[in-house]
């Protein structure tokens, strides 16, 4: 029988896929940018913006079925690897806030250098990358800290 416990975990993994999932397909546009021409990054540019979008809402999935999760496994707030998935998640928003947005607005400014930029997206994208797979450890592993 299918269980709402079951169910929520399905919707929870998903999440967790289509949270990091579209991350390694910027890889991929990121490395097609490093040899694009003006004209050709445009396109790169939203298809990495829509990349980034798909992550961020399935990021909220995740963290409210994650919540539900808790809840209904009856795992305390001050469980370890919660707390600790907590404090990488807060530092995994706050960092996906300011990593992508500031680089993506020097497009066609002034101060825009292709090999840079790509370079950028390209670093950011590999630090959140990692963030995100700390997180996942956190919730798999479920290590004990204290």
């Amino acid at each position: 029988m299918f269980s709402i416990y079951t169910l929520l975990l399905y919707i929870h993994i998903l999440s967790a896929v289509l949270s990091i999932g579209p991350l390694f397909v910027v890889l991929t546009i990121v490395k097609k940018m490093r040899t694009a021409s003006n004209d050709e990054m445009p396109p790169y540019i939203e298809a990495f913006k829509g990349a980034i979008t798909i992550v961020k809402h399935s990021g909220h999935v995740l963290v409210a079925s994650g919540i539900l999760l808790m809840w209904y496994a009856g795992y305390h707030w001050n469980t370890s690897w919660i707390v600790m998935t907590f404090l990488v998640m807060f530092a995994s928003i706050v960092f996906l806030a300011r990593a992508f947005k500031p680089t993506l607005r020097t497009f066609n400014t002034p101060s825009y250098n292709q090999q840079q930029f790509v370079s950028l997206l390209q670093r950011k994208t590999w630090m959140y990358i990692l963030l995100l797979l700390i997180m996942l450890w956190l919730m798999v592993a479920k290590p004990i800290f204290w």
